[in-house]
């Protein structure tokens, strides 16, 4: 499947729409889309009114597809591809091509996650459990600079469950257990989940998570060895809402993950994942000048690996990070003539504790200690200029330090954003349609690992790592536009539509990548001149409750224009279609997920490439009652034999899965 033929597909998905205007319901009925608010640019609303390239996943999604990993639940968005080796539950997020050492900001309830341990995997992993997720909300591309700085690829912010949303209207307290089976791997999952209420004071929930499994098989039956994996995973968290406009969550979260992994040496891991957030809300109390939030956090990734091979079998090496880091900010509600504006300022800074030991070999070399600090500030103003014209003018002032080996570098930058919003139709049957253009700046300082590395790569590929004091941080320019639209009533009352379509071209001056020298045999990071990605993707969503579809797909193209080569990074050109039927008052629901993945073989020399394939699911679930439900699913349904793209081992092939739910409350 080629970038043409993506294009193609999403130009006339849309122009088939374009075609014939819906009608736009006259009543206030809330559909789904209302429901679901995100927080794109420090400022919450409907996810249907945010323009640019945002995607969310619910706990609904999680439940019904039964998405077992990160990667189960990123898939289907545009744009948006993962690396996962099948020997390591840590997953690494690529958004738009761009991925490692933090240019993908990844956030759990506010807590960023800049884990990284050189190896034979993406330099920058996270460990997390969908099970405990209530909402993930992904904002393709530097227009999300106000998250904080390094999100030149785009932000990935995770929500964890909480008490308020967990318990029903009439709720006071509810325990829900759910269980699951998987054939392939003969996987176990065990999921508890209760909360109280406590009464209008807010309320706490527990979740607690146990995964097990064997090494699966491939879709030519061989078993993928060290793909079993044990793991223990648990939530705590405390929502308080003392006075009315003001909430508090406190939120702790811990991964255990025991696994087997390794290439020539074989190593037996533990991994400690942690995360201590604390989140207060101030919504002003009717005063339109204040809707205040400050937030703090710890994390700490810690993963312990013991040698079970080679000749320092039974020593261990250890490697650990912790991150503390705090986020503020204010947005404030005001007219100015005829102009309406909500004026966001705010500052966020973290620091980066790396320690690693290896008393036996030189992991603390490939791997180095230091600390980093990250900071900055930033101010925003949207303005409503007129009924059809919205825009929004943002700078975001950067600064960082960096230390460690004897080595001391800093720098800042300041990056600036602007969009400006269409809205052209005042005709009700078009007065959905957006038209959107943003040009935004992001900046992302050299990581710890990218400044100090060092040592000499152990046999049998035996060159030299050289550190690179010097390096330059990265500072990408993106500019993309596209169109956003929400009908209702399109083909029967109360149904709706909905469609993003955009086209990117982001310039990476400054960009850092490992370079080889074969005659040296030296390998280092360092600053290539420029690099440029570029692309489309697109999502279209209707749902008439009795039926539902979707089509979302995206191609992305990336080239080192310093040596005319592909960047390695850069996924193949995806198309994901779903389609699924609610039944007999929408107690069953039946469809079907197709994955049509291109092959990808734009690769820099030397680099491995992935074969096409088509990944077909099956998915189904019945509800028994309110309280008791079961699920039965179909994953890779035709056995397909494939890899993901920059994974070292093959996908599971066809995977059978039953679960059951069942959930007391009063």
């Amino acid at each position: 499947m080629r970038l043409s033929t993506i294009t193609a597909i999403l130009l006339c998905g849309t122009a088939v729409i374009a075609m014939s205007p819906p009608a736009i319901a006259e009543d206030d009925t809330e559909t789904e889309l209302d429901l679901i608010t995100v927080t794109v640019n420090k400022v919450r609303q409907a996810l249907i009114d945010v323009v640019g390239g945002v995607s969310v996943a619910t706990q609904e999604d999680v439940q019904q597809y039964q998405e077992d990993t990160v990667r189960d639940v990123l898939a289907p968005m545009p744009g948006v591809s993962t690396e996962q080796n099948a020997d390591d539950p840590a997953v690494a997020i690529n958004v738009r091509g761009l991925q490692d050492f933090g240019r993908v900001a990844v956030t759990i309830d506010g807590a960023r996650q800049n884990f990284q341990r050189s190896g034979h995997n993406a330099n920058g992993m996270f460990y997390f459990d969908p099970e405990m997720m209530k909402q993930v909300t992904v904002i393709r591309g530097p227009i999300a600079n106000i998250y904080g700085s390094g999100a030149i690829g785009g932000v990935v912010a995770f929500e964890t469950l909480d008490a308020l949303s967990f318990l029903r209207a009439d709720e006071n307290s509810a325990i829900q257990q759910k269980v699951s089976y998987n054939t392939n791997s003969n996987g176990i999952l065990s999921s508890t989940t209760g909360a109280q209420r406590f009464g209008e004071y807010g309320g706490v929930l527990g979740n607690f998570i146990y995964r097990n499994s064997d090494d699966y098989s491939d879709g030519n039956g061989n078993v993928v060895p060290h793909s079993g994996q044990d793991i223990l995973a648990g939530l705590v968290k405390g929502t308080l809402t003392p006075a009315d406009g003001h909430r508090l969550d406190v939120s702790y979260i811990v991964n255990n993950d025991s696994f087997e992994n390794g290439l020539t040496t074989l190593y037996d891991n533990d991994v400690t994942a942690q995360t201590l957030s604390g989140k207060y809300n101030w919504d002003g109390g009717g005063n339109p000048w204040f809707d205040l939030t400050v937030d703090g956090y710890w994390t700490s990734t810690e993963q312990n690996q013991e040698r079970d091979s080679g000749s320092l079998l039974g020593t261990s090496q250890n490697f650990r990070i912790d991150t503390y880091g705090t986020d503020a900010y204010n947005n404030s509600r005001f007219t100015t003539g005829n102009l309406a504006h909500v004026l966001t300022i705010g500052g966020d800074i973290f620091e980066d504790i790396v320690n690693v030991k290896d008393p036996a070999g030189t992991a603390d070399l490939y791997t180095p200690s230091g600390k980093r600090i990250v900071g900055g500030a930033f101010i925003q103003d949207q303005v409503a200029v007129t009924p059809w014209l919205d825009v929004l003018a943002a700078g975001r002032f950067d600064a960082y330090r960096l230390e460690g080996g004897g080595t001391d570098s800093s720098g800042s930058h300041f990056s600036p954003k602007a969009t400006v919003v269409l809205k052209p139709f005042q005709d009700p049957a078009w007065s959905g349609v957006n038209f959107y253009g943003t040009v935004a700046q992001g900046y992302r300082a050299p990581a710890i690992t990218e400044t100090l590395v060092d040592g000499i790569h152990p046999p049998p590929a035996v060159f030299t790592f050289l550190p690179n004091p010097d390096l330059k941080p990265e500072t990408a320019t993106t500019v993309e536009g596209g169109i956003n639209s929400a009908f209702s009533n399109v083909l029967r009352s109360s149904d709706t539509l909905n469609v993003r379509l955009g086209v990117f071209n982001n310039d990476v001056k400054d960009y850092i990548g490992g370079v080889y020298d074969p005659v040296l045999g030296v390998y280092q990071y360092q600053n290539i001149s420029e690099a440029r990605l570029w692309g489309i993707e697109g999502e279209i969503n209707y749902d008439s409750g009795l039926v539902f579809a979707s089509m979302a797909g995206s191609a992305i193209r990336g080239e080192n224009l310093t040596d005319n080569e592909p960047l390695e990074t850069v996924p193949p050109a995806k198309l994901v279609s779903t389609l699924g039927f609610r039944l007999l008052d929408e107690r069953a629901v039946i469809g079907a997920r197709w994955f049509a993945v291109a092959a990808q073989d734009r690769v820099p020399a030397g680099a491995p490439t992935s074969e096409a394939f088509n990944v077909v699911n099956l998915f189904s679930s019945f509800a028994f009652s309110e309280d008791i439900s079961a699920g039965f699913n179909v994953d890779n349904i035709f056995d397909e034999q494939y890899t993901v793209y920059l994974d070292s081992l093959p996908s599971p092939g066809r995977s059978v899965l039953f679960t059951i739910t069942g959930r007391l409350g009063g």
